[in-house]
């Protein structure tokens, strides 16, 4: 009996436990149910975090995706070269020689073979890159380069005839070629200048680019991969980049995807889009956000951080910009700035006010990349401060002034196409003159102030010879052409001989005497160059900096520094 009750009161011991347990449970989450309510908000979305971040960066869709797509395509393919003048190759590698007969053939090119066998042709290598989210039909800048072991020795002058390019991948070693992803073609520039803008001395005429050469044929897309899927967070990320970019994010079967189409607004600088949309906030009530602008507030006047508290701020949307009308009289230069490159691009009339000051001094670090925010006001109503600014001191501020205002009002200055070749521009400034000269993208010379050469002088390139004695008001200009030499004569006035370089021969009938040399980008640059380099110009030449925008994790600035060249 004894025995029995014992065993009756081992067996009911773990029940009696259980139900106590049970009751503390119950009594400690009733305890803690309002606290849970309360901190709900708080813990929720559950962000994993690779690692600890300032609580002002906190609770971003950075936080809990990373893009996909953000790396740049290598294409290439090989491509044929005209219009030489005697420089190219009669004799092409066998296997080359039969690709490019064939593509001849593909664009019914009459009497392939023999023109391949013509001096003044030339097979080259092409390559390129295929930039982040490059949307069908963009341009992009091209290498060219002669195939080794052939006879050409310059491709200065040369135009290349419409190629394919396709994404070379390695198969168990072996080359594998996919279908085109962009097309080739357009006037190669073999530049003058080496990759710090002084005279090149040992550089291979066999080398050149050709500026937007390039022609994307797809689209490349933008993704978010989440770093722990979930249709919960995925629909809310959707939710908010739409609500801050109508359109631009879709969900898709996968939870842990999200598809971003760049808005019409952000295609030429889709880095400063995907840039905001990690910085994104994720929490929706009204409370939290308020807390998380203070803050952000709090941060940027502090003067920590600036480049990110500022991108964080323009995540919210126009909606914050009144709060940030405080710290546009702030004393610091560099806040200052930041908030108004973030009314700017928040489209608020106010960044006209804060950014005019930096923009109109000299002395401010950050005047260059103030005038490039003021050119950011779709509105136009920043025009009246950057065409003040064509008058600055430092020679890149007048042309990120120029670009701004030549793209918001393209009639303000004086400007000649011509065609397959470049654009002329004309810049009136008060400032020091000097011959600007793009490098990428748009081929593209631009004139500020009156430039203009000064005689005695004795300038000669490849194509091209230009002399004068002292005293003497015309320049006289003779173009080698294999047989024959062509002249002509220009004033002393850059805009005029540069004309007078590139204008067709123009001869007829009625009009015997030639119009132009017809000279290509490549050669016109090439003159001015040798003329600089001689000291023959009264200002110098500003060449664009070769300067490739990836998209990156965060924006950075790059303040002008006391060594920036000013003529």
């Amino acid at each position: 009996m004894r025995a029995s009750r014992t065993s009756q009161r081992v067996r009911r011991t773990p029940a009696v436990y259980a139900s106590a347990t049970l009751c503390l449970a119950v009594a400690a989450l009733a305890a803690l149910a309002p606290s849970c309510l309360r901190d709900r908000e708080a813990r929720d979305p559950r962000t994993p975090r690779d690692v600890e971040v300032p609580e002002y960066l906190k609770d971003t869709v950075g936080e809990v995706a990373r893009f996909t797509g953000r790396e740049s395509v290598a294409v290439q393919g090989y491509g044929f070269v005209t219009g030489l003048d005697g420089t190219g190759t009669k004799v092409v590698p066998p296997g080359v020689r039969q690709q490019i007969l064939d593509m001849m053939r593909r664009n019914k090119v009459e009497h392939a073979e023999e023109i391949l066998a013509d001096p003044d042709t030339a097979v080259v290598m092409v390559s390129g890159w295929l930039t982040p989210g490059i949307g069908k039909g963009e341009l992009f800048d091209l290498d060219v380069q002669a195939i080794p072991r052939t006879d050409t020795t310059s491709l200065d002058g040369g135009f290349l005839l419409e190629c394919d390019l396709t994404r070379v991948k390695l198969a168990r070693g072996v080359e594998s070629r996919s279908e085109p992803l962009a097309l080739g073609r357009g006037s190669i520039f073999v530049s003058p200048f080496g990759s710090q803008g002084k005279s090149k001395t040992s550089g291979d005429p066999r080398v050149g680019r050709i500026l937007a050469g390039g022609k994307a044929l797809k689209t490349r897309h933008f993704r978010l991969a989440l770093l722990t899927p979930s249709s919960r967070t995925a629909d809310q990320i959707v939710r908010l980049v739409n609500a801050r970019f109508p359109n631009a994010a879709s969900g898709a079967e996968d939870p842990g995807r999200i598809d971003l189409a760049i808005p019409r607004g952000f295609r030429d600088d889709k880095t400063h889009f995907l840039d905001l949309v990690g910085a994104t906030y994720m929490r929706e009530t009204l409370d939290a956000r308020d807390r998380r602008v203070a803050l952000l507030l709090e941060t940027l006047e502090a003067g920590n951080d600036m480049d990110r508290v500022a991108l964080c701020l323009e995540a919210f949307g126009p909606t914050v910009a009144p709060q940030l009308y405080d710290l546009g009289e702030h004393p610091s230069d560099a806040v200052r700035f930041h908030v108004g490159r973030t009314l700017a691009h928040l489209q608020d009339a106010r960044a006209v006010h804060v950014l005019e000051r930096i923009a109109t001094d000299d002395r401010s670090r950050f005047q260059e990349q103030a005038v490039e925010a003021l050119g950011t006001l779709q509105s136009g109503i920043g025009l009246g401060v950057l065409g003040r600014t064509l008058n600055a001191a430092n020679a890149r501020v007048r042309v990120a002034a120029w670009r701004q205002m030549d793209r918001l009002a393209p009639r303000t200055f004086l400007a000649r196409e011509f065609a397959d070749k470049f654009t002329l521009s004309i810049v009136t400034t008060q400032g020091g003159p000097f011959v600007y000269v793009a490098r990428t993208l748009k081929p593209q010379i631009a004139v500020f102030g009156n430039v203009a050469v000064r005689p005695p002088i004795l300038a000669e390139t490849r194509r091209v010879t230009a002399t004068a004695l002292e005293n003497e008001d015309q320049l006289k200009l003779i173009s080698r052409r294999r047989s024959r030499d062509l002249h002509i004569e220009a004033t002393l006035d850059v805009k005029d001989l540069v004309e007078k370089l590139a204008l067709p021969f123009g001869v007829s009938e009625t009009q015997p005497k030639i119009q132009g040399l017809d000279l290509g980008y490549s050669d016109v640059v090439g003159l001015l160059h040798e003329m600089s380099r001689k000291g023959a110009l009264t200002g110098p030449i500003v060449l664009q900096p070769l300067e490739y925008r990836i998209p990156s994790d965060r924006e950075t600035t790059r303040p002008i520094s006391a060594a920036e060249e000013t003529p």
